[in-house]
């Protein structure tokens, strides 16, 4: 210890005479900054040199931790590697015994970089070598979980940091100076850039050395099941000749090779299994039948796992998405060996997939040729394949042809796999058979988790957490809900999603905390903190987290808006009590036929200026008098006359701050009419009548709106190039063309319109 404190003792001491010899001008709090093109601009490396070996004499802080961290990236990006390899060790010693946390992989992904290149220029080696030494001296010391987490940082491309060091770059060029925080975030971004650039290349080999002295794996295991062999992957803990003692298993059954991470499961002390659907290889090739099969295949291969010599007889369960389905899917069919199951976002066939709100999206179509075909869109040499669908879309939008020759227009081909959901646009029996049975809910008696977003990654966790609550009350089921999307939700938050910048209470790593909660039902582990109640959400704008028994409780106050119906010009209002005027309507009219909005996007920003306003109605409130808390789904009942037998809403739901900015606060739902509360059978409006069309959105938010804040409630009809269009002519929506518009869709809504939603905190 007495050799680390003279270590940050020289250093501070240096820092102090340098500071007293500069000029005035280097103590200023801004510094200036012409910063070049891009960062691929050859003047981009010398440029951020000038600018670190500024920073360096007047850099400060209180915390000498912190101090040691940014202190060694500004070493070495002025070049200073051995006074950086220093400030790196120093930091680590320090850490010793405490968290592995961020500053700790902070000072081992610096110290790394550091060595490496100061044996370069010291033993002159070359730099491939001398990183490959470094590695080997930093990582191989770590246990199995610290070097997967360092690892993992190590992989992250370069061309993750390059946007935000082109947005800092055009930030800065513009104002010519920034102050000592922004310009050490800046320095650190062109580190992490930069550095990777050098070694990205190097890592898959020193990544395969490393996990061979780490793990037992077998690439391609064949598990027999009933009428085929399963694929499948393990990683275990420990060498050959040293195998540890049986262990549980962590089992994911997927088909697609992207979400392999047996050797996760393996870093934190367990056997990693990910298996693959019947027909579908580790490689990502075969072609596979979605959801029929997936039940028993996955409970047949728990059955098997459980019999092996390094199984202790326990697996739990792991999934996204489809994966996540197919945990579902097994835990109806209670195989003695499973003990839980985890998910994020799961997949609900006929709830949010291939459909939503009954309503089909194209997104189906190019999920089944890149994860069921296995034959992803091979788009043009300069086109990236969301760009390449987009065209498909609108390709699509812009013909006359029904909906049953989607796949022919998209793929150029016919499937049969789409041909047979489009043959089941209700919930039927054909979609009820892959979900568990009221009965088989109640009989679901293991621990159950599920993580779910605000932002199109809820339906299908909410529909199984509901169910299985409905069904089994005493179930020991968890939810967690924040401000995620479908890809935030599985890869990790960032601190700012689609353009809102998130509380720093929702930056939670929900695939480390899963393994949390799994290291609580398996190794007798504290239960996580953050999953203290059946269900817990983040309150986005509070920068809190409730854990309530319930989302929806019948003793909570419930806000309750009616739709101002009056003529007037937009924006309507959004009223606390129906007017007492009375009469009176709001007419939308949406031409079906009319394809000129074709090339205008649809704006996915969760914060913006702007409404997307195009083919709907704005409400809008009375500025809140106080902070309101708000949690749960928008519930409503519509007051309407439609013109024709169906349609298609969409409903959004936002606060308008004081500043006049859009927050939005969930992902617009869409729905059918024929089909709203009721999706196993379709019921027809009444057209040119007036009736009440009750409607819950199958989504849910929370956030506490400010006193001045205004709630928006945009209604709207769906007429979008990316999923199916609603002529309302009651046909099967299916065989209806762009010929059964006719004439424009008109909807009226009168005085006993309104939306609510739960309000108030626990």
């Amino acid at each position: 210890m007495r050799h680390l404190g003279s270590t940050v003792g020289r250093a501070r001491r240096a820092l102090v005479r340098l500071m007293l010899a500069l000029p005035a001008w280097s103590w200023a709090a801004d510094f200036g900054f012409k910063p070049p093109r891009d960062p691929q601009d050859a003047a981009a490396a010398d440029l951020m040199r000038d600018l670190a070996e500024r920073i360096l004499p007047v850099y400060q802080d209180a915390d000498t931790d912190v101090f040691l961290a940014n202190l060694t990236a500004l070493q070495i990006v002025s070049g200073a590697y051995r006074a950086a390899s220093d400030s790196s060790r120093a930091l680590r010693t320090r850490r010793q015994g405490k968290p592995f946390d961020d500053l700790v992989q902070r000072a081992i992904l610096d110290g790394i970089y550091a060595r490496a290149r100061a044996l370069e220029a010291n033993e002159r080696l070359g730099f491939a070598e001398a990183y490959a030494r470094a590695f080997r001296e930093l990582v191989s010391p770590l246990d199995n979980a610290q070097a997967q987490a360092i690892m993992a940082r190590l992989e992250i491309p370069a061309a993750v940091y390059a946007e935000p060091l082109r947005r800092a770059f055009d930030l800065w060029r513009a104002k010519g100076s920034l102050p000592q925080d922004d310009a050490l975030a800046l320095v650190r971004t062109w580190h992490s850039y930069e550095s990777r650039r050098s070694f990205g290349a190097l890592l898959p080999e020193l990544f395969a050395a490393e996990n061979r002295n780490r793990y037992v794996a077998e690439a391609d295991l064949r598990i027999p099941v009933r009428g085929a062999v399963i694929h499948a992957r393990l990683v275990r803990p420990g060498r050959t000749d040293d195998v540890p003692g049986a262990l549980p298993t962590l089992l994911r059954f997927t088909l697609d090779p992207a979400e392999d991470d047996a050797q996760r499961s393996a870093a934190k002390g367990y056997v990693g299994v990910t298996a693959y659907v019947r027909g579908r290889t580790p490689d990502g090739k075969g072609a596979v039948w979605p959801f029929v099969r997936d039940g028993e295949d996955a409970a047949a291969v728990i059955d098997w796992i459980a019999r092996q010599a390094w199984s202790d007889g326990r697996v739990c369960m792991i999934g996204d998405g489809y994966s996540g389905y197919a945990a579902w899917a097994a835990a109806r069919r209670r195989p003695a060996a499973l003990k839980a199951i985890a998910t994020i976002a799961p997949m609900a066939p006929g709830i949010d997939f291939p459909m939503a709100g009954q309503i089909f999206r194209n997104a189906m179509v190019r999920w089944a040729e890149e994860h069921a075909e296995g034959e992803p869109l091979r788009p043009g040499v300069d086109a990236d394949p969301d760009t390449a669908w987009q065209a498909l879309d609108a390709r699509w939008y812009r013909g006359h042809r029904p909906y049953w020759d989607v796949d022919r227009v998209l793929l150029g081909k016919r499937s049969r796999l789409i041909r047979t959901w489009l043959t089941h646009p209700s919930h039927d029996r054909y979609w009820q058979k892959f979900l568990p049975s009221a009965e088989q809910f109640a009989r679901i008696d293991i621990p159950v988790l599920s993580f779910a977003g605000y932002y199109g990654a809820d339906a299908g966790a909410l529909y199984f957490h509901q169910e299985h609550r409905r069904h089994r009350p005493q179930a020991d089921t968890t939810l967690l809900l924040g401000p995620y999307d479908a890809a935030s939700i599985r890869h990790g938050t960032a601190a700012t999603l689609r353009g809102y910048t998130l509380d720093p209470a929702a930056r939670v790593d929900l695939p480390e905390l899963r393994l949390q909660w799994l290291d609580h039902i398996l190794k007798g582990a504290n239960k996580p903190a953050l999953l203290m109640d059946r269900v817990n959400y983040q309150v986005m704008g509070a920068d809190q987290w409730r854990h309530v028994p319930a989302l929806d409780a019948p003793q909570r106050t419930r806000l309750r808006f009616y739709l101002d119906t009056r003529e007037r010009n937009e924006p309507h209002r959004l009223l606390p009590s129906p007017s007492e005027e009375g009469g009176g309507s709001t007419r939308l009219s949406v031409d079906l036929a009319d394809r000129r909005d074709m090339r205008i996007p649809w704006p996915d920003a969760l914060r913006a200026a702007q409404l997307p306003a195009r083919n709907s109605i704005r409400f809008v409130s009375d500025p809140l008098p106080q902070d309101t808390e708000i949690a749960g789904s928008l519930q409503g009942v519509f007051d309407i006359t439609p013109s024709r037998q169906d349609v298609d809403f969409s409903i959004s739901l936002y606060e308008q701050t004081e500043s006049g900015e859009y927050q939005l606060l969930f992902d617009p739902y869409d729905f059918r009419a024929s089909y709203a509360g009721h999706r196993v059978r379709r019921r027809l409006l009444r057209a040119g009548e007036r009736q009440l069309l009750a409607f819950t959105a199958e989504r849910v938010t929370a956030c506490k709106l400010a006193a001045g804040s205004r709630i928006v409630l945009l209604v709207g009809l769906n007429k979008r190039p990316d999923r199916q269009v609603n002529y309302g002519s009651g046909k099967d929506v299916n065989s209806e063309t762009i010929a059964d518009a006719k004439w424009p869709l008109r909807v009226r809504w009168h005085a006993r319109s309104y939306v609510e939603i739960q309000a108030g905190t626990p």
